[in-house]
Formats: structure tokens, C-alpha cells, sequence
């Protein structure tokens, strides 16, 4: 169909060629089909917009395509968009991310697409991974929004009023979206041909995910075509390949919009009227790129200090200047660097095949570099002919290789991008010359050559013939002829090669001798052997006998066991010397019935200690040589012995204590160490302890825990010389009784507290309950009192408890959870006896308080008890008393810590004060007359 379509447009467009041809029609006028979109042939569109969808939505051109192309049918993902089942309405939940629920209408964990929910995944994918802005990525629309939102943000759209119309436009781009108005519904697809004729798009319809040839849902009124690429703009760029012998920096092309002007300017070098036609200068950085920019190019002076390149220049950060894209561009070398050939041509500007990131296309061309002349490195003689090698130069696409001929001339010979060739052409003894070049991908020389080339005359040694293959103890010895060299300068080596199982010749090894062992043979076995000379780079020299040598291989006698018994430590394995064995392997067989590798020794005994008590094992041992390959055959059979070990341990006490759980058990004949376990909470026997003795102590018990125990006979090599009890034994952790207060007493400054000691306690830890409910340790003794003093608050009841623990700081006891109370009540509450008017103040006196180490005594004031001192006596006179006041007394017990141990008279003990008159007449005799303010 889209052939049909072709061949009649084209026909169409020939005849109406002719006929302008005939009728004298302007020839622009006449409407043909498009070649390409290039922003101004629209091929019969009409042009709507100022900017790009990949502009409008934050899309780099470059992640947009390869996101595609990492998903589409020829991907490592190929079911992530397609065959994913299409539904109606806002489905936007392709196979390969439906976890979530994109679409008003999506379910996690559900697959399902409408045609713009298609388009909308693959759009909202390219702008997060291009790092669009949220505000970028929410202009993404779906359903009806869709061309809505493309005229809202002023996208570049084509519009066409079929979709024939389309096609033959020509303009279509991989990576267009479509908008399709049919009578039946609209439709939203990408367009994905390779080509604009390649007509099919992506899309979502009918039942699932797919790629369909272009069409409308019911007849087409038309669509919409979004363009990946900008109209109108192109972008010039130049670019070099890598490599160079110098740097491509500072390197100028002048660019020119048409051939005659560029010619101009390269037949004319020195005029200046030729050379400012030009349209502007490209500049090549020191990556060897080279972009159309706004600025102007800066003069040489500016782009250098001295021999430096000044690569900062703000000229390379300037904008790129898109020029128009209905011209061809061309470029002819104003200057060039070291690491740039000489350029006289006309360079054309074509496109790459590569878009900018907003989608403007990338017309460029590689300026030609110049590399370093290429060196032989190498020129030899193999068997296959003359080979010669050469260091890689950078920069280079191909190597051309010459010969010189019997005129002398340099003929071409080759071509190969490998820095090595083979002349397979040559005969022995002929002398021959070689040059080589290199060459861009376009053919043309980027280097000079060695113009009196590299001689070699070419010869080859002579084919190695085998004269002995004998047995030895080792393996099979080859001897041959040695081989005269003519060839290698740095000496010959022998490659000795032998047929697989497949008759294929397979290297074996190499030798600089005329012998060599093969040690990788098994016994009745045959084998063919070869030889061939090589040089010390590996390069063949010589031919080879390719029917080869053959050896039947028959190895030692097999090796017999002549003693085989169970002792202490393992079963005991004793075998006849074979002579010239180098070593011997001995064998067991495995629960599975196949043999396996016990150890290589060199004696003729072994020891087998991994075998375990009661284990009957199955044992054969043939001769090794020193590669570890048999050399002799082996008993099949085997011989059996059953290990019986020493006798199974068994505990004869396990016991509490108050430090653990004590286990005692009889010594084993011939045992080494005994190893002592415990059953785990997974149930698995888990290792205490080793020990020579016949008594542990298990001191990491916990009170009232239940232990299950076993013991088993280890050997000196570690492992298992005996059985054990899997029932074992168990024990309960009980400690020590519990300890109680005998007394709680009751003293001046705390309570004393006072228990019976315990038989096995190393300690007792006393503990009083604080004001949240928990017990707060107040000590750990190993006396049977403690004095809880100095922190007490008088008439507040405190509870103790008391707690043992063993030698090893742990709890041995259990301990009583409701614990002792008892009220701290200190000392008799202190009473004033007298009060008394003196001339120096009012005397307090007190009756003394047993148990108190001192008195503060108290005078009350405007706003309560004011402190007057502290004393031991029982008396104090308040020499601040004022005359005619009443005064009010009271006094406090107070401890060795300057805390209260009693109470008080909250009333206290009054008296007027009143001085007496003597001590007033004495006053007014010898006071001075005072004036009254």
C-alpha cells in the first residue's frame, strides 16, 4: 500500500515536471514531494507555534529517543509498553510500572493504557530523567487536554488535512507525536518509523500496546503533528576524531552559505573582499569541537598567552547561532593547529543524524587531524608468512599498508584497523619491503610514512620430529630432534600440543629443551602428541606433524592395604611401599557412595581422625604424581573398618551451688580433653568449656533456670574420640535461701538493719524502694548490717529488701518483693524549760535530748521561724530580743550532717521581754540626752 502510494506520487511529480518543462511553468512553484523536513518544506502542512514539546516539557532530545529505544520491541525490555492491555478512559499503567496508580482511573498493581496515557508515560519518563522542573513536567496533559495544551504553550505542530497528506509530505520524524481526528474517536500516537516512509506509529488501541501502521479511528478529519525537531534552525558544529600530534586548539574555518563563495575565498587566500562574504568563523577548542557561535571568533592574540592556549576564553561559552536550514553551509580553512592537517578543500556541512538537546539537527563534518608517522615495531618470519606490527597512533581510523615491487615502487597492499598484518604472499629465502599510512575514515593520508620502508627476508625452521616416548614415574616423557634456528633471534621454543577426547590438538606446554613431561596422563589410557617451533612472541615458525606420535600409558602397580584397625584417636591405615611412587592419595567413601579425598601423603601409613565414633568407613588409596594426577589404578572394593573410640563419658554429679551448677564425671581411658555443652534455647548442643579435669564448675547459670548438660572425649587433633549421652543431664540453678532482716532498729540519725548470714554468699546486696516503686541498690557488703543514716526524712517509712550474690557477681538468691517497712522517727521532739528576761536578752532554756549531737534554736518572725544558732549546750540567750516585744521561742534536734533527726513545738514558748530595772537606772545614768527626730 505505502509502495502504491510512493510510486504514484512520484509519477504525479514527473509528469508535472515535464509539463513545466513544456508549458514554460516556473519550476519553484510547482509542488513536489518533500525529501526531508528541513523548517521550511512542510510538505503541505501548515505551521503552528514558537517552541518544541522537548522545549515546553523539559525533555532533552537524546534521553526522549533512548528512552524509546530501551523500551521497544528490540530492547532488553520489550514487554515494558508493549502488550499492555488497553483500556478506556485515564489509564497511564504500562507492564513495567504499575505499582502505582498513574491514571484517575489506574488500580496499583494493574496494567492498563489509553492511547494518551501511552503517550503521556513515555513524555512524563524523558522529562524526569531529563531533569524537567515540576512545572514543566505538570504541562503534560492526557484525554481531550492534549492538542489543548499544545496550542496553550505554543508548541511546534504541523497540520494536515488527511493522512495522506501526511505521508507524502515527507517530513515525518521518528519521535513525532500525533493527534488524529477521526469520526469515530481521536487518537494520540508516537510516531516510530526509521523513516518518513517507514509509516507506523506507537500506540495504544484496540486490545493492547502496539505497532500499527498509520490510521485514523473511523475517516480522518485531520491531525496534528507535533515535531520532535525545531523548524527553520539547524546548528553547525565541527568536529575532529581523537588523537592528534599536537593540539586541534585555535584552529578557524570561515563558513560560507554557498560553493561559489567558498571557492572564492580558497582561490583567493589573500583577499580580503573574498574572504568576508563569509557568514562567520568556527573556532575548535581543545577538545577539538567546534561550534556556529553568536560572538564573533577573537583574534589569534586574544586566544593565546604565548605558547599557552587560553581555553577560558569567553568566546566557548557563548551561544551556539542557529542558521537558517533551508541553505547548505560549506567551510574552508582560515588556520589550523598542529594537531590539524592542512585542510584545501571545501568543506560541506551535512546532517549528522544527531539532534541538540531542544531538538535543533546537527549539520557538521570532520576536519582532517594530522597524526604521527606510524613505526614497525616488529617485522618477522612466521610460518604463515612475514609479520609485522606497529604501535597504535591516536587519531587514526585505518593503517594502509605498502610493498615495494621490483620497480622499486610503492605498491598498496593492504588495509586494517589492527596494528598488525600478515604477508602470507612471500616465498622462503625472498627479501622484501614494507611501509605503511594512516588514513581517516574517508580514505584520505593523515600521516607520512617511512619512505625507505622496513626490509625482511623471509625463512622458517625446520619441523621437529618426536624419537622417544617412554613411562616414568611421573607421567610420559617426550623427546625429539633438535630443531636448527635460523629464524628466532632471541631463541626457539618448543610447543608441545596432544589430542583431546574430540581429536582436536590442545597445548599442553613449552620448552626451550628437546624434552618435555606431559604429568597430566591417567593410566590404560593412549595418547598423540606434536610439536611445534615458535618465536619468544608466540608467532608460529616452523610447520608440525599433524598424524602426530602415540603411547599407551600403563602406570605403577596399584598400591595394597596391609593393616587397617580403630585406635584411640581414629582408624589406622598401613600399605605396601609401590617403588618409585612418588606419593599416595587415600580415599573414603561418602554417604552418597563416591569417593572422596582423605590426603596425600608420602609415607605408608595414615592416621584418619575425621572419622567419628561408631562411623564404619570404606577406605582405597592408589599412587600420585606431583601434578596430582593417578598413576596407578586402586582397589574399587576398598576395605572396611568401623571406629570405635574410647568409652562415652558420663556425668556422676550435677549439682547447685551457690556460685553455679557443679558437674563431676569419671576419667576416660585415653581420652585427651573433655568438651562440655549445653543445650541451647534452639535446641542445638552448643560448647561451654574444654578441660583435662573431671570436675567444671558452670558459673553462668541464671536463679531458677533449667540447664540440660552432656560431656564428650575430644582427641589432640580436636576432633570427636567418643559418643556422648543425647538425652543429657539436667540441673536447676536454685542458689541460696532467701535472706531476711532479723531487725529494723530505729536510731538517732537512720535505721540500722541487720540479717542472719548465709552459708556460700560472697555478698549481700541491700536495696530501698524510691518514690517511684523500684528498688534503688544502697549497698553490696559482706557484713551482716548496714546503717542507713543522714538520708532519711524524720517520721517517712521506707521499705528495704536484701538480695544475695555469688563469687561471680551474680545472684544466688531470690529476694522478698514486698520488702521491711518501718517509720524513721529520730529523737524526742526538744522542750524549752524556761524563758527568762535577762539585761543581755532573753534566755532560753531546753532539756537535754538523748542521742542528738546538737540544737537550733528559733525565734518566730513576720513570716515565720527565723534561725537564730546552732549549739550543743541546753541554754541561749537572744541578745536581739526587743524591749517590751513578745517574743516566741522553739528548738530542733539536728544530726551529724547538720539534718534534723526531730521534731518541733510548732506553738512555741513565749515571754514579754522586759528589762530588768536595775540594769535600765544603771542605762539612764550613763546615756547621753538623744533628740527625737
Amino acid at each position: 500500500m505505502k509502495r502504491c502510494r510512493k510510486c504514484t506520487a512520484f509519477l504525479l511529480a514527473l509528469l508535472i515536471v515535464m509539463t513545466a518543462v513544456v508549458v514554460g511553468i516556473v519550476p519553484g512553484t510547482v509542488k513536489t514531494k518533500a525529501a526531508s523536513w528541513n523548517g521550511y518544506n512542510y510538505g503541505g502542512g501548515k505551521l503552528y507555534g514558537y517552541q518544541s514539546f522537548l522545549e515546553a516539557f523539559g525533555i532533552d532530545y537524546d534521553v526522549y529517543m533512548k528512552w524509546m529505544d530501551d523500551h521497544d520491541a528490540d530492547s532488553p525490555n520489550p514487554d515494558y509498553y508493549l502488550n499492555t492491555p488497553y483500556a478506556h478512559n485515564d489509564h497511564r499503567n504500562p507492564a513495567g510500572d504499575c505499582d502505582g496508580a498513574y491514571g484517575d482511573y489506574d488500580t496499583p498493581g494493574v496494567a492498563a493504557m489509553n492511547c494518551t496515557g501511552f503517550v503521556w508515560h513515555v513524555l512524563y519518563k524523558a522529562a524526569y530523567h531529563s531533569g524537567a522542573s515540576s512545572e514543566q513536567i505538570s504541562r503534560l496533559k492526557t484525554m481531550w487536554r492534549v492538542p489543548v495544551a499544545w496550542s496553550d504553550y505554543g508548541i511546534y505542530r504541523l497540520w494536515f488535512d488527511s493522512i495522506e497528506e501526511a505521508y507524502d509530505s515527507g517530513v515525518l520524524e521518528k519521535g513525532d507525536l500525533m493527534w488524529i481526528y477521526g469520526s469515530s474517536d481521536n487518537h494520540n500516537a508516537i510516531f516510530y518509523g526509521d523513516s518518513p516512509w517507514d509509516f507506523i506509529y506507537w500506540d495504544s488501541a484496540g486490545e493492547r500496546n502496539r505497532y500499527c501502521e498509520v490510521h485514523s479511528i473511523g475517516d480522518c478529519r485531520g491531525l496534528w503533528v507535533a515535531k520532535v525537531s525545531q523548524p527553520n534552525r539547524i546548528e553547525l558544529q565541527i568536529d575532529t576524531p581523537s588523537g592528534g600530534s599536537g593540539s586541534k586548539f585555535g584552529t578557524k574555518y570561515c563558513v560560507f552559505n554557498s560553493r561559489s563563495k567558498a571557492q572564492a575565498a580558497l582561490d583567493h587566500p589573500n583577499s580580503d573582499w573574498a574572504w568576508d562574504t563569509r557568514e562567520g568563523t568556527i573556532v575548535l577548542d581543545s577538545n577539538g569541537h567546534g561550534v556556529f557561535r553568536e560572538h564573533y571568533a577573537p583574534p589569534a592574540s586574544d586566544l593565546w598567552y604565548g605558547n599557552s592556549p587560553r581555553t577560558n576564553h569567553p568566546y566557548f561559552r557563548s551561544d551556539a547561532k542557529r542558521v537558517d536550514s533551508s541553505d547548505t553551509y560549506y567551510a574552508v580553512q582560515w588556520s589550523h593547529s598542529p594537531g590539524i592537517s592542512q585542510d584545501d578543500y571545501i568543506q560541506t556541512f551535512t546532517y549528522s543524524g544527531r539532534h541538540t538537546a531542544k531538538g535543533y539537527k546537527i549539520y557538521r563534518f570532520m576536519a582532517p587531524i594530522h597524526v604521527s608517522t606510524p613505526t614497525m615495531t616488529s617485522i618477522k618470519s612466521v610460518s604463515d608468512g612475514i609479520r609485522m606490527s606497529w604501535r597504535a597512533v591516536p587519531g587514526t581510523y585505518r593503517y594502509r599498508i605498502y610493498y615495494k615491487n621490483y620497480q622499486g615502487s610503492w605498491r598498496r597492499m593492504a588495509e586494517t584497523d589492527s596494528t598488525s598484518y600478515l604477508d602470507r604472499e612471500v616465498q622462503r629465502n625472498g627479501a622484501y619491503t614494507y611501509t605503511l599510512r594512516c588514513i581517516d575514515r574517508y580514505g584520505n593520508f593523515i600521516s607520512d610514512f617511512n619512505t625507505s620502508g622496513w626490509r625482511m627476508t623471509y625463512t622458517y625452521a625446520d619441523t621437529p620430529q618426536m624419537t622417544r616416548i617412554y613411562e616414568t614415574p611421573q607421567g610420559l616423557q617426550l623427546t625429539w630432534t633438535p630443531v636448527k634456528n635460523p629464524v628466532a633471534k632471541n631463541g626457539l621454543i618448543y610447543r608441545v600440543y596432544r589430542k583431546n577426547d574430540q581429536g582436536q590438538w590442545t597445548r599442553i606446554g613449552q620448552t626451550t629443551s628437546n624434552t618435555y613431561l606431559d604429568d597430566l596422563v591417567g593410566i590404560n589410557r593412549s595418547y598423540v602428541y606434536t610439536i611445534r617451533c615458535v618465536d619468544n612472541s608466540g608467532d608460529f615458525i616452523s610447520s608440525f606433524n599433524n598424524r602426530g606420535w602415540g603411547y599407551l600409558f600403563t602406570g605403577l602397580d596399584t598400591p595394597q592395604l596391609t593393616s587397617i584397625k580403630s585406635e584411640t584417636d581414629g582408624v589406622r591405615l598401613k600399605w605396601n611401599a609401590i617403588p618409585n611412587a612418588t606419593k599416595y592419595r587415600i580415599y573414603y567413601k561418602n554417604a552418597q557412595g563416591t569417593w572422596t579425598m582423605l590426603r596425600d601423603t608420602t609415607d605408608t601409613e595414615l592416621l584418619d581422625t575425621t572419622i567419628s565414633p561408631g562411623e564404619a568407613r570404606t577406605y582405597t588409596l592408589r599412587c600420585m604424581n606431583n601434578r596430582g594426577c593417578g598413576v596407578s589404578g586402586f582397589n574399587s572394593k576398598g576395605w572396611r573398618c568401623t571406629y570405635k573410640g574410647v568409652e562415652t563419658p558420663a556425668f556422676t554429679s550435677v549439682v547447685s551451688e551457690p556460685d553455679g551448677i557443679r558437674l563431676k564425671w569419671k576419667p576416660v581411658d585415653g581420652a585427651y580433653k573433655y568438651r562440655i555443652f549445653y543445650k541451647n534455647a534452639q535446641g542445638y548442643w552448643t560448647t561451654i568449656t574444654e578441660t583435662t579435669g573431671t570436675e567444671y564448675l558452670d558459673h553462668n547459670v541464671t536463679l531458677n533456670g533449667s540447664t540440660l548438660y552432656t560431656i564428650r572425649v575430644v582427641g589432640a587433633s580436636g576432633r570427636f574420640t567418643s559418643d556422648y549421652n543425647k538425652n543429657g543431664w539436667r540441673c536447676t540453678y536454685t542458689g541460696v535461701p532467701n535472706p531476711k532482716f532479723s531487725k529494723i532498729v530505729n536510731e538517732p540519725e537512720g535505721l540500722r538493719l541487720k540479717w542472719d548470714a548465709i552459708d556460700g554468699v560472697a555478698k549481700y546486696r541491700v536495696y530501698r524502694k524510691n518514690a517511684s516503686g523500684g528498688w534503688q541498690l544502697l549497698t553490696e557488703t559482706t557484713g551482716t548490717e548496714y546503717y542507713d543514716c543522714c538520708t532519711l526524712n524524720l517520721n517517712t517509712k521506707y521499705t528495704y529488701t536484701i538480695r544475695c550474690v555469688n563469687n561471680y557477681h551474680r545472684f544466688c538468691s531470690d529476694f522478698n518483693r514486698t520488702g521491711w517497712t518501718r517509720t524513721y522517727t529520730g529523737v524526742a521532739t526538744p522542750q524549752i524549760s524556761d524563758l527568762e528576761s535577762t539585761k543581755d536578752g532573753v534566755k532560753v532554756t531546753w532539756d537535754a535530748v538523748k542521742g542528738t549531737i546538737g540544737y537550733r534554736v528559733f525565734r518566730r518572725g513576720p513570716s515565720g521561724w527565723i534561725l537564730l544558732g546552732t549549739l550543743t549546750e541546753t541554754e541561749f540567750t537572744d541578745t536581739q530580743a526587743t524591749q517590751g516585744a513578745t517574743c516566741v521561742y522553739t528548738v530542733r534536734c539536728v544530726g551529724s550532717k547538720n539534718q534534723y533527726i526531730s521534731d518541733y513545738d510548732r506553738d512555741g514558748k513565749s515571754i514579754k521581754y522586759t528589762v530588768p530595772e536595775a540594769s535600765l537606772a544603771q542605762t539612764s545614768q550613763q546615756a547621753e540626752p538623744v533628740t527625737q527626730p
